[in-house]
């Protein structure tokens, strides 16, 4: 079962801001074998949704942080970090879905709080709405639904261009792995609200884990050919947000240059039950920027929730 290409699951190095992870774990999925981290005892479980081109490892501050007072996994999605998944498997945004569903349903959770980030947001309030009886809260992170004030990364315009996306294809497949990190850099440098030694750690972590990995590739590449579509299915779907009923805690971080504010206040505007916190002085990054911030958000949002 699963595919030769898996990254080494290794921490981030400590000299980098005392920055460490969960050991982890793996759990046997219908589509593979799902690599995930887990801490902590007690309900509700958090389930912590990595990004693009990231995987468990960015929530290592926020997991150890949430760990201290109840349960939290953090999953690496098949395709993404130390994750195996089945060989032909096809990666996309129905794959993420599935992998959220049979990851929560394969842990036996209940009462659960789902944080959704980034390119996991939509999945995350899709299984919120399907599962009222298993949701708990939802906690978006820097996230998107459909066509609202986001703005598209410009390495992601690029690989929509007809010749332009095929050379930059191949230059992040067969490329030199300089002109590759310098790329994958160029990219995620500006998301951060402020470069340290630590945003510079972590963007290398998770750039040698994309360039060892096939199957982290080929997740990308999937999930950018289907990124329009999917954002015009979303949009064409907006009352599902209208009809969430659980809880929902919107943290985001003010410098994201294309998910911007606007992005997180027209959340606040569609889904009812909402408390949004913009941090000013976090990127793309709030669960690394702000971990301590966020942190004490959500066990506020969980010790509201319980107490009600």
């Amino acid at each position: 079962m699963g595919g030769a290409n898996v990254a080494p699951c290794l921490p981030v190095s400590q000299a980098a801001g005392r920055w460490d992870v969960p050991e982890g774990r793996w759990l046997e999925l219908i589509s593979g074998v799902c690599h995930y981290r887990e801490l902590g005892a007690g309900s509700p479980a958090i389930v912590l949704l990595h990004g693009l081109a990231n995987d468990s490892r960015i929530y290592g501050r926020l997991q150890t942080l949430l760990g201290r007072s109840t349960r939290t996994l953090a999953p690496d999605l098949l395709g993404w970090g130390c994750s195996n998944p089945n060989d032909g498997l096809e990666f996309g945004f129905e794959t993420i879905d599935r992998n959220i569903t049979h990851f929560i349903e394969a842990c036996g959770l209940d009462d659960v709080i789902v944080v959704g980030y980034e390119m996991t947001g939509p999945g995350a309030i899709r299984w919120a709405a399907a599962n009222p009886d298993r949701v708990k809260g939802l906690v978006l992170l820097n996230t998107y639904y459909g066509w609202n004030s986001a703005r598209m990364p410009p390495i992601l315009k690029i690989l929509h261009a007809p010749y332009a996306g095929r050379v930059l294809r191949r230059i992040i497949d067969v490329g030199k792995p300089a002109l590759s990190q310098r790329l994958f850099r160029w990219q995620v440098d500006r998301l951060w609200g402020k470069r340290t030694s630590l945003s510079d750690q972590l963007t290398r972590t998770f750039h040698d884990m994309f360039a060892a990995s096939a199957d982290s590739r080929r997740a990308f590449h999937r999930i950018n050919d289907d990124l329009v579509s999917q954002i015009n299915a979303n949009q064409r779907t907006l009352d599902l947000l209208a009809d969430l009923q659980c809880p929902t805690l919107i943290l985001w971080g003010g410098r994201d240059p294309y998910l911007r504010p606007h992005v997180a206040r027209q959340f606040h505007r569609l889904i009812p039950n909402t408390e949004l916190r913009i941090f000013e002085d976090s990127g793309h990054f709030v669960q690394v920027e702000v971990a301590e911030k966020a942190a004490q958000a959500i066990l506020e949002f969980i010790r509201r929730e319980a107490g009600a």
